[in-house]
């Protein structure tokens, strides 16, 4: 015998969820949103190509800057004499800078003046445009090192920047911007920091060459970016207080267009309200379209006739309504008549009835006849007496 199977009860409540309606969500608030989204993707493009053209435009401007002190500065060093240099330098001090004058003012050789000079010309550069700092160098004989020549610091109190015939070896891709130095111009224009000097930097390197036009070392110059991070902070600071403003205005519109918008249509649910219980005498002329017509007054314009056409037929219902009652109550009183009718006992009711009247007729008669015959004799009696 199969297991029987228990039916599951009739789900007849709902619940409170599946009963809830949609959420309400008001015109103000859609108005609101839509437009605070569609300020933040305008805002956030026109931000965005405000602040790369601002950069683009500052950074153009450093650019050229570095480009002509580059080339003034590199055509003004003597490339024989840094060639010399270079070929003959002796060992540099403890400090690491080349022997300096002696008593007397002379130099100790013609390295030294040569380096002295060129290290003064590049300090008096440096002077001119505070914003520069200037080295030189030139290729080493290991792979990816650079040998430094001469800075524009060594004049400094204390010097610093790169010290005479020191070298480095750096990574490929850092050493390969240094060598490209040596070929061509090379601009770094990626702001980066230096721990040793504050404020972002860019960088430039041009080759230099001697009488005969020959390569015989690069110009490096860092430049001071800073500017360009002043400028972009300027252009945020700038940006997010219009952008507050602008926000601030923009919510202030919404809210009083939404009102503008919602008020009529909250007077439409209103009076659909009043009359879906049945109250259509509704007032909605000052909604319905005047001298300046819009959707909401052609809306408010459809919404009376419908109103008027809803009382119309209603009216007609109703009417319909009762003759449809009255006919069917005589139905029903019909059929009532006609169920007495057909029963058992109002037959022999009627045929009792049809008895009695037969009876009282027969009886009626019979009176009829006596009284004549009795006003008969009466008329016989009076004659015999005369």
């Amino acid at each position: 015998m199969a297991a029987s199977t228990v039916p599951s009860k009739p789900q007849t409540e709902t619940s409170n969820e599946s009963r809830r309606g949609p959420l309400f969500v008001s015109l103000r608030v859609k108005l609101l949103v839509v437009f605070i989204l569609l300020y933040a993707v305008i805002f956030g493009g026109v931000y965005y190509w405000f602040y790369e053209f601002a950069t683009d435009a500052v950074m153009d401007r450093l650019q050229e800057d570095l480009e002509t002190l580059m080339e003034g500065v590199s055509g003004q060093i003597d490339g024989d004499e840094f060639a010399l240099m270079v070929e003959q330098a002796g060992e540099p001090t403890e400090d690491g800078y080349y022997p300096d004058v002696n008593e007397d003012g002379t130099y100790p050789d013609e390295v030294s003046r040569i380096y002295w000079e060129q290290a003064a010309f590049l300090n008096q550069m440096k002077h001119i445009d505070p914003r520069a700092r200037f080295y030189t160098y030139v290729r080493g004989s290991e792979p990816n090192e650079v040998i430094w020549i001469g800075s524009s610091s060594a004049l400094d109190d204390p010097p610093s920047g790169a010290t005479f015939m020191n070298s480095d070896v750096y990574g490929p891709a850092d050493a390969a911007i240094l060598y490209e130095g040596l070929e061509d111009k090379k601009f770094l224009l990626d702001i980066y920091d230096d721990p040793n000097f504050p404020g972002g930097w860019i960088s430039g390197y041009i080759p230099i060459r001697d009488s005969n036009d020959q390569v015989v070392g690069a110009l490096g110059v860092d430049f001071v970016a800073s500017y360009v991070r002043e400028v972009q902070d300027n252009v945020k600071d700038g940006l997010y207080v219009a952008a507050g403003i602008t926000a601030l205005l923009i919510t202030v519109m919404v809210f009083l267009m939404a009102e503008l918008l919602s008020r009529p249509v909250t007077a439409l649910t209103k009076a659909a309200d009043r009359i879906g219980e049945g109250d259509y005498d509704q007032d909605l002329s000052h909604l319905t379209p005047g001298r300046f017509s819009d959707e909401i007054g052609k809306l408010a314009e459809v919404f009376e006739i419908m109103v008027g056409k809803v009382a119309t037929r209603e009216q007609k219902l109703k009417q319909q309504v009762v003759e449809l009652q009255i006919m069917i109550d005589e139905s029903k009183r019909q059929e009532q008549v006609e169920e007495i009718v057909d029963t058992d006992f109002f037959r022999d009711l009627q045929s009792k009835a049809r008895a009695m009247r037969e009876g009282m007729q027969k009886r009626e008669v019979g009176t009829q006849a006596s009284e004549q015959s009795a006003s008969g004799g009466d008329s016989e009696t009076g004659s015999d007496t005369e």
